[in-house]
């Protein structure tokens, strides 16, 4: 077994759910990486929705979450949601990822690969027309 000594994490697909990282603690002998799981060292492939293994950027600060909010999206569903963003997590290569909140209050980091979800601020221009909302051309024709 090989110590983990650049800081590394295993991702795993948990379908409508975020994706979930686990930090590597080690490399088996054939070059395998091994995580916690259910209090012993696996490797991640042999967990169910293990998708990749990269480099793991440390958190080096936290900010407020400034009014933005999370749009969760149901693509089967056709429905959404928004959530406050509580907190900005800061990485050590400068990017930032949204802290979310669950029903109970307990925090999420989300992850940036989030498909059916965005991160808005309020005060931004929307990409799309909310339902009950005119875009600029419907808006001219009626003027």
């Amino acid at each position: 077994m090989i110590p983990a000594t650049v800081p590394t994490e295993a991702i795993f697909d948990r379908g409508n759910l975020p994706d979930e990282s686990r930090p590597v603690h080690a490399w088996d002998d054939e070059g395998e990486p091994l995580v916690l799981w259910r209090n012993e060292l696996r490797r991640a492939q042999n967990i169910a929705g293990f998708k990749e293994v990269r480099e793991r950027h440390q958190i080096v600060g936290v900010v407020p979450g400034g009014g933005w909010m999370t749009e969760w999206q149901d693509p089967h569903e056709g429905t959404s949601f928004d959530n406050p963003v509580v907190a900005w997590a800061v990485y050590s290569d400068g990017e930032a990822r949204a802290i979310d909140t669950d029903s109970s209050g307990e925090a999420m980091l989300l992850s940036p690969s989030i498909k059916d979800r965005r991160s808005y601020h309020p005060g931004q221009i929307s990409d799309r027309p909310l339902p009950d909302e005119k875009t600029s051309g419907a808006a001219a024709e009626d003027g």
